[in-house]
């Protein structure tokens, strides 16, 4: 993916995706979470191989893919066609 595309995506779907910040922690920007989605829809990656490259734990991973997925088919429904 072409870092065009990459912030094209990210400027979408960042809205959506934000967290705040919390007394007990930073939270994590909206492009790592972005990068971490892409990543495991691209590869197919483990959320252990993930937790490895991303230094984020898997059970935040399994958190985060399936709310940004559930954000870019928000974003770009308009954009993608599904084939049921």
């Amino acid at each position: 993916m072409s870092l065009e595309d990459f912030e094209y995506l990210l400027n979408k779907v960042s809205p959506v995706i934000m967290k705040r910040d919390t007394q007990l922690r930073e939270a994590i920007p909206a492009r790592v979470r972005l990068a971490v989605t892409l990543r495991f829809l691209a590869s197919g990656d483990n959320y252990e191989s993930l937790h490895f490259l991303f230094k984020i734990s898997p059970q935040i991973i399994s958190k985060i893919i399936p709310e940004v997925c559930l954000a870019l088919n928000q974003v770009l429904k308009e954009e993608i066609k599904v084939i049921k």
